[in-house]
């Protein structure tokens, strides 16, 4: 009989383990809110969904190598981005965005940001991009735009897509600028 009991507190206590493992994988992400600024932490285990309002959005998908609690901020970016600055023929659309840290997806899933629009920005003879602003050396092109690690501004080019069902503007990213980023059009060829 005491064996018996043993062995059934043994299978319950298993069962308690496995089940909140499994209740753990079944957590939701996280969903934060704010208007025109979020600073939140992400974590591997749910990844986090932020929502700045006015259908501009940045999910980090669950299992980024971001640890259990890195500190992150999205925001509307209050440093205009000048056209040319980016990449001659540039042209930016919707708002421009500042994320705050370089994180990478390291061959995971991507990051996705995504901002609303009212129609299909594509036009024959360009390509929709998101613009992310990496720091890189200085030069005589890229002097007059020092940032605060005491790098020069610098343009990484990521394909976008129009999404035309939820009428947004989207990019898939293994990794981010940690600096501005901003849609738009470059010329083909």
């Amino acid at each position: 009989m005491a064996a018996r009991t043993v062995r059934f507190a043994w299978v319950a206590l298993i069962s308690a383990v496995c089940g909140s493992a499994a209740l753990a994988e079944d957590v939701a992400m996280p969903t934060f809110t704010g208007k025109g600024s979020i600073t939140q932490a992400i974590n591997t285990d749910t990844g986090a969904l932020f929502d700045l309002g006015t259908g501009i959005t940045m999910t980090f998908p669950k299992g980024l190598p971001v640890g259990r609690s890195r500190l992150v901020t999205l925001k509307k970016a209050t440093k205009k981005i000048a056209p040319a600055q980016v990449q001659k023929g540039f042209v930016p659309l919707a708002t421009p965005l500042d994320f705050s840290t370089p994180i990478s997806a390291g061959g995971g899933n991507p990051m996705e940001v995504a901002i609303a629009v009212k129609n299909d920005p594509r036009k024959g003879g360009s390509k929709l991009v998101l613009a992310m602003e990496i720091g890189t050396l200085c030069n005589d092109t890229n002097k007059s735009t020092k940032m605060k690690n005491g790098l020069c501004s610098g343009w990484e080019f990521v394909d976008a897509d129009y999404d035309g069902t939820g009428r947004r503007l989207v990019a898939k990213l293994t990794s981010t600028g940690g600096a501005r980023m901003t849609f738009g059009l470059l010329p083909e060829g």
